[in-house]
């Protein structure tokens, strides 16, 4: 099972560290940028839509569906969704405890979009468009990486 966890392909979203900003900056549409959980959380548009990996260990398997679950690192609270997107298959209860590295694209989503919505009738057509419209009316987005 571990195999097949490391070979699958998964959506999450991760924000760029200091340390991987230059590279960053630099990186193309199919380049792999390497990242912590933390730095994710940091700038989480940085990596909006760009492939990266992270290691960490499997904290939670969704029960449900079990196509998604939740990843930490040493010495952080703090945990990113990994979504298994539109491929078959299921992730194992069993693999929790388990250290991984995965890798996949970011996405991000603004979870307070609500709070604009109430401002604004039109609706915006991605992440960026809704943090600017946001700071634009003076409110503060809350962007979640996955």
């Amino acid at each position: 099972m571990l195999n097949k966890l490391f070979g699958l392909t998964v959506i999450l979203v991760l924000l760029a560290s200091c340390n991987s900003r230059s590279a960053e900056t630099e990186a193309t549409a199919d380049d792999v940028l390497e990242t912590s959980i933390p730095a994710l959380f940091e700038d989480p548009m940085a990596f909006d839509g760009k492939n990266v990996k992270l290691e960490g260990i499997i904290s939670h398997v969704c029960r449900t569906s079990g196509d998604k679950m939740r990843i930490m690192q040493d010495g952080s609270d703090l945990t990113v969704q990994i979504m298994l997107g539109n491929f078959t298959g299921r992730f194992d209860t069993d693999s929790e405890g388990m250290r991984i590295e995965i890798e996949g694209k970011v996405e991000t989503e603004v979870t307070n979009i609500d709070e604009l919505s109430e401002l604004q009738d039109e609706e915006c057509e991605n992440t960026i468009e809704a943090i600017k419209a946001m700071k634009e009316l003076g409110l503060d987005p809350n962007i979640r990486p996955f």
